[in-house]
């Protein structure tokens, strides 16, 4: 009976572990699926710790060649004006453990041309008494066109917004008025006539925003207006 006992026991085991197996297998198929790259970084010793199969897909590079990397190396293949990302992503998220670090950079391709990446990264594990910081992240491809652009005008407008927010709260509600007639196409009477007010209040208002905001000519000040999503 005790014997019997113990190969039940075996056997209980083998179930759990084939089914632990099979669940295993179903989430690393999940994640090899998925249209996105996910990473873990292990910074403290420069490795990385996890690739999934999307990683070589996107960038070319592959992974098990990548296994250990060089910070510097790592660093080279930004563009040139997005290097500072991985170093304002550690700092942040040291200081902000709990929290995710959003970007979109520009990363070189196996290939030698240049991807674009929106990417969420978020700490792994962090145990300074063990010498173990890593992060998480997860990237997606925007190099390639978007199927559904629908909301793509309004989802850039709103992070111009976010982005230019200091500027903008430079700017008086009338005078944001005023803008929002010049972005659309109308000259200083025109303005005017919209808004009832004299054509040299318009100017006033112009000269205004321009001292307020550094810029030199109503020119600059409309593609102010463009670039930030004013319509």
């Amino acid at each position: 009976m005790a014997h019997s006992g113990k190969e039940q026991s075996e056997s209980r085991l083998l179930r759990k572990y084939l089914e632990l197996q099979n669940e295993f297998g179903i989430y690393e198929k999940i994640i090899n699926r998925l249209d996105a790259i996910i990473l873990i970084l292990d910074f403290n010793n420069s490795k990385i710790v996890y690739a999934n199969s999307q990683y070589e897909k996107v960038t070319g590079y592959p992974a098990a060649m990548q296994a250990e990397f060089d910070i510097d190396e790592l660093r080279s293949r930004y563009h040139p004006e997005d290097r500072c990302y991985p170093d304002e992503a550690v700092e942040y998220l040291l200081g902000n453990p709990d929290g995710s670090f959003t970007a979109f950079y520009r990363f070189l391709h196996a290939g030698g041309h240049y991807l674009w990446l929106f990417s969420s990264s978020q700490v792994f594990r962090l145990l300074p008494e063990e010498d173990i910081f890593e992060i998480i992240t997860v990237s997606l491809d925007f190099t390639g066109p978007v199927k559904y652009e629908k909301s793509m005008k309004s989802f850039v407008k709103d992070q111009l917004r976010g982005l230019n927010n200091t500027e903008v709260s430079k700017i008086s509600k009338r005078e944001l008025e005023v803008l929002k007639l010049y972005a659309a196409g109308f000259n200083t009477r025109e303005v005017a006539a919209k808004l009832n007010i004299s054509h040299h209040t318009v100017n006033n208002h112009r000269k205004n925003m321009l001292k307020k905001l550094g810029l030199k000519n109503l020119a600059a000040l409309v593609n102010f207006a463009v670039e930030i999503g004013i319509d």
